[in-house]
C-alpha cells in the first residue's frame, strides 16, 4: 500500500463547488482520494489555510486527510499566490518532518500546485504527477474574453515537460496537451472521473420542481462557476429563441461574490433581450442538494467554450437529465454515438442528449427543445447504466495505481 501526497493549493477540496477557484477539480479529489483510501493506501490532500480557525488536520474519509498548511502569507486569491509558493514548499515540508511522514509520489493539481510539487518532488525523490484541469492556452485560445497571464503558460509549458506523467480526464485534452507541447503520446495518460450514483440519481421530476420552486416550467439547467469560458450568454441567446408557451425557466446554479461582475453582465444581456423573467441565478448551492436540481431539470446544458472534462454531464445523466453540450471536454465521447439518430432515440428516453459543433444561438435552441419536448420522465435507467458504467471512482483508482505501479518499474 502506499502513501501519496496530493496538492490542491489555491483551491480547498472540501470548499463550496461552483465559488470563483472551486469547481470538479475539488469533486474529482474527493472522489479519488476517498476510492483509493478504501483500497487500503493513505492519501494526504495539501491546501492552504484560509482561515483562522481551521484545523491543520482533517480525517475526511478512511485513510484520507485535509492538511491545511499555514504560509504566513493569509488570506490571498489565486492570482496572488505564485510569490509565496516557496513559503508553502517550506510549510510542507516542516509539517512532513513534524509528523516523520515521507511519501511515494506527488499528485500535483493545478499548475500552482504544480511548481510546488516540482520542488518536492526534487527534494523527496519520488515521482512527480500533474494534473492541470484546465489549461490557461486553452482557456485563451476557446474564449477572447478569457486572458490568462503569460506566466500560468509559461510555467505549464515547463510542468508538461518536467513531470515524470500529465493525468487528464478526457482525450481531446490528451490531444491538445501532445500537441501543444510536443510530448510523447505515453507522457500523458487519460484517466476519467468518477460519478457519486448513491448521491447522484433519478428522483420524482414533479417533487423536485416543487422542492425547488420551479412547478409548472420547463427547467434548463447550467451549472458551474461564472466565468467568460463556460460561455452563458450563448445559453441566454438561445433562450430567447424558445417559445413563450413553453414557459422556460433557465436555471444557473454557481458563482459568488467574486463573479458579481460576470453575474451582472449576464443579467444585462437577458434585460436586453427582454427575458430577465425566464432567468434564475440561484448562486452556491451545496453539493448534496444538487441531485434536486438536476432532476428538477428538463435539460443540462452546458454551453462551455472549453472544458477539460465536465463533471456536471456524468451527474446530469446520472440523474436521468440529458445533455445538450458543444464539442469539448468528454462530451464527444458520451453523445457523439447517438447523434445520427438522435431525436427518434430521445422519444423513446434512450439517447444521452444532443452534441453541437457550432455556437449558432439558432440551433442550440432547436437542441434544448427537442430535449425537454421529449423528456417528461428520466432517461431509461438502462441508458443511465450504458453509458456510465465506466464512469465511477474506483475505477479511476485502479487506473491511478496500475500508473504508479509503471513509474516506479521504469
Amino acid at each position: 500500500m502506499m502513501r501519496m501526497a496530493f496538492l490542491s493549493l489555491h483551491s480547498s477540496p472540501v470548499g463550496k463547488a461552483g465559488s470563483k477557484d472551486t469547481g470538479g477539480m475539488s469533486t474529482y479529489l474527493r472522489g479519488l482520494s476517498g476510492a483509493l483510501g478504501e483500497m487500503g493506501h493513505e492519501v494526504d490532500l495539501f491546501t492552504r489555510v484560509t482561515g483562522p480557525d481551521e484545523a491543520e488536520v482533517k480525517t475526511l474519509s478512511p485513510g484520507v486527510r485535509l492538511v491545511s498548511v499555514d504560509d504566513g502569507a493569509g488570506p490571498l486569491s489565486k492570482n496572488e499566490l505564485y510569490p509565496h509558493l516557496p513559503a508553502m514548499v517550506d510549510a510542507i515540508k516542516k509539517f512532513c518532518r513534524t509528523e516523520n511522514i515521507s511519501f511515494d509520489l506527488i499528485f500535483s493539481n493545478y499548475w500552482l500546485s504544480g511548481c510546488v510539487g516540482r520542488e518536492l518532488s526534487k527534494s523527496w525523490q519520488v515521482p512527480h504527477l500533474v494534473m492541470f484541469h484546465t489549461l490557461g492556452r486553452a482557456k485563451n485560445e476557446a474564449c477572447r474574453e478569457e486572458s490568462e497571464p503569460g506566466l500560468r503558460l509559461a510555467e505549464e509549458e515547463k510542468l508538461a515537460c518536467s513531470s515524470d506523467q500529465i493525468i487528464v480526464a478526457a482525450p481531446l485534452e490528451k490531444e491538445r496537451i501532445i500537441n501543444y507541447y510536443s510530448l510523447r503520446k505515453d507522457n500523458v495518460k487519460v484517466i476519467p472521473c468518477g460519478v457519486d450514483r448513491q448521491l447522484f440519481h433519478p428522483l420524482s421530476r414533479p417533487a423536485a420542481k416543487e422542492e425547488t420552486g420551479l412547478t409548472g416550467n420547463k427547467v434548463i439547467l447550467a451549472i458551474g462557476r461564472i466565468e467568460p469560458v463556460k460561455g452563458y450568454e450563448l445559453l441566454i441567446r438561445a433562450a430567447v429563441l424558445l417559445p413563450a408557451e413553453d414557459k422556460v425557466k433557465v436555471v444557473i446554479v454557481g458563482g459568488d461574490v467574486k463573479s458579481e461582475i460576470q453575474v451582472a453582465h449576464l443579467k444585462e444581456l437577458a434585460a436586453d433581450l427582454g427575458i430577465s423573467n425566464r432567468i434564475i441565478f440561484s448562486g452556491l448551492v451545496e453539493h448534496q442538494k444538487l441531485p434536486l436540481y438536476y432532476n428538477a431539470a428538463d435539460v443540462t446544458v452546458i454551453p462551455s467554450y472549453y472544458e477539460s472534462f465536465g463533471l456536471v454531464a456524468l451527474e446530469s445523466l446520472a440523474c436521468g437529465t440529458p445533455l445538450v453540450a458543444g464539442s469539448t471536454g468528454i462530451f464527444p465521447e458520451l453523445l457523439k454515438p447517438y447523434t445520427k439518430k438522435t431525436a427518434e432515440l430521445l422519444t423513446k428516453k434512450k439517447s444521452p442528449g444532443i452534441l453541437l459543433e457550432n455556437r449558432i444561438s439558432s440551433a442550440w435552441a432547436e437542441a434544448i427543445r427537442i430535449c425537454y419536448i421529449h423528456h417528461s420522465t428520466p432517461l431509461d435507467p438502462s441508458v443511465i447504466n450504458d453509458i456510465l458504467a465506466t464512469y465511477n471512482w474506483r475505477t479511476a483508482a485502479l487506473s491511478f495505481i496500475r500508473l504508479i505501479q509503471e513509474l516506479h518499474t521504469k
